[in-house]
């Protein structure tokens, strides 16, 4: 055996840590690890209204459903065929849903509740199309009685109530216009979502924004589906696939901020000094890829199907 000095020795040892670490950061990479558990579920049926925050949910290839309901499916559409939200009507916030059976109620201030049947048949004479954002796609008009509503509550005219029935045309994430690549697949299905079918948000991140406001805002003014607790903030941005339970999605694209979040979801009004986007816009902007938009959260796809629940274990692989 031939003698070795002390520098080749600790030239060996250092050379096998090297390897050692690196295989490890590799392993890492390719394999999912534990980040956190989920500490909330939202479902978001009409578009630009209140929500359900449930606990448990069934996650489908268009969204998040709950009851047999899922996320994005109703929508308000315009005279010229477009779509309304918050950030042309704030008080849209304060449309507050409850489901029982097949019917899906809209409560809001000063106004009789509506129903809505969760199970309308199709009839092809009352079917339009809507668009969001780039995309056409079809809608059943819910009838009179809805279009009357929504107007009334609004002071609008020409309003409809639109619903994406199973049977009707979807849109394809991949078919997004953006200035940036994202990693929308062909077949990552959208009702009247914007742009992906699932939103995911880690708690600390909304932490660390709250702490550099003077009035904190809530995790509802960024209408997430699943709020992740256990990992550090904005972690989420690095990951590359995301599993909870046993239900696995992949990252296609982070989640850029408007000013529908400067709407406060218990009044109904946009916060006069533009916050939290203001802030946003101090420390969460990556000009060089989304210009002067803010990101917080992440766009999701699902690659598996299958329910979620509160307390679900969340496992990733980062990027």
């Amino acid at each position: 055996m031939s003698d070795l000095s002390p520098a080749t020795v600790l030239g060996t040892l250092a050379a096998g840590a090297l390897i050692k670490h690196l295989s490890a950061a590799y392993i890492a990479s390719k394999d999912f690890v534990y980040v956190g558990k989920i500490s909330e579920l939202h479902v978001w049926p009409v578009k630009s209204c209140g929500g359900l925050k449930v606990e448990k949910g069934q996650c489908e290839r268009t969204g998040l459903f709950y009851g047999g309901i899922g996320d994005r499916t109703w929508v308000i559409v315009s005279p010229d065929g477009g779509y309304v939200t918050q950030r042309q009507e704030p008080k849209m916030a304060l449309i507050k849903l409850r489901l029982q059976g097949n019917t899906l109620t809209l409560e809001a201030p000063g106004m009789p509740s509506l129903e809505l049947s969760t199970k309308p048949q199709t009839v092809r004479s009352q079917v339009g199309n809507v668009k969001i954002k780039v995309d056409t796609t079809e809608f059943l008009d819910c009838g009179e009685k809805a279009a009357a509503w929504i107007n009334k509550y609004l002071g609008r005219q020409g309003l409809k109530v639109g619903f994406s029935a199973p049977d009707l045309q979807k849109r394809d994430a991949i078919t997004a216009e953006k200035l940036w690549k994202h990693n929308a697949k062909k077949g990552d299905m959208l009702a009247f979502s914007d742009y992906s079918s699932y939103m995911l948000m880690s708690a600390k991140s909304m932490d660390v924004l709250n702490s550099k406001l003077k009035k904190p805002v809530y995790i509802l003014n960024f209408r997430p589906n699943f709020v992740v607790e256990g990992c550090e903030a904005f972690d989420e941005e690095h990951w590359r696939e995301v599993k909870i339970g046993n239900v696995k999605f992949r990252n296609i694209d982070d989640c850029t901020r408007c000013l529908l979040t400067t709407v406060d979801p218990y009044t109904g009004e946009k916060s006069k000094e533009e916050e939290p986007l203001k802030t946003l816009r101090t420390f969460r902007c990556r000009p060089d890829r989304y210009g002067p938009k803010p990101v917080m959260g992440i766009c999701l796809a699902p690659d598996s199907l299958g329910g979620v629940r509160v307390g679900d274990d969340v496992f990733v692989k980062y990027k």
